[in-house]
């Protein structure tokens, strides 16, 4: 996991490579946790706006390289109507990280002019927690991660209009380390983006 980690970092901020596009992401994440023994904590979805800064650099006809550095936040929360009044109806538990990633994106393109490309990709990512620490709600004694990472997995239509690139990705974090944490139990983030790009050919 640490290796994965690592790899991410070195290619994100490798000096080496030679950016062909600077590019802002804007858009939602789709946040819940989820957990081993399949109880229900947190596993109500939260919404919150994500942003990233990234480059695509090393681009070939059908593959490019994509790094970005931003700013999510992740969480989830759950509400029991029939526990109305007594103080446990309602739990939502949220934190912000830094949010590092890589991916390998393969393109699919036409010979069609004007036509946008079609691209699928995947790539490891990494959280670095930027917020609190500790759960505030009724579930004491858990606490968000310092650092976790897995895999992140890309499907997203792109627009090259001379020196302008426009943009339009979904996303899919998977977890290979916990979210969260208590002594007794791990939570793993189920996260989806929907992100807006807007680049530019330096």
């Amino acid at each position: 996991m640490k290796k994965l980690l690592y790899y991410a970092l070195f290619l994100l901020f490798s000096p080496v490579a030679q950016a062909q596009f600077i590019k802002i992401d804007n858009g939602v994440l789709f946040s819940s946790f989820r957990n081993e023994l399949k109880l229900d904590i947190l596993t109500q979805r939260n919404t919150s706006y994500a942003t990233a800064l990234g480059i695509d650099y090393l681009q070939k006809k059908h593959f490019y390289l994509s790094s970005q550095i931003g700013y999510l936040q992740v969480g989830g929360h759950e509400q029991d109507d029939t526990l109305l009044g007594t103080g446990f109806d309602h739990a939502c538990e949220q934190t912000s990280f830094i949010h590092l990633n890589t991916q390998f994106r393969y393109l699919i393109t036409t010979e069609k002019p004007f036509s946008p490309s079609v691209f699928i990709s995947l790539g490891p990512f990494a959280n670095i927690l930027s917020g609190k620490k500790e759960f505030k709600s009724y579930y004491q004694g858990y606490n968000f991660q310092n650092l976790y990472g897995g895999l992140k997995t890309e499907l997203g239509i792109t627009k090259d209009l001379h020196s302008v690139r426009l943009g339009l990705v979904g996303s899919y974090m998977y977890n290979l380390s916990p979210t969260a944490k208590s002594s007794a139990l791990e939570l793993t983030s189920q996260s989806y983006s929907i992100m807006f790009t807007l680049g530019y050919r330096i």
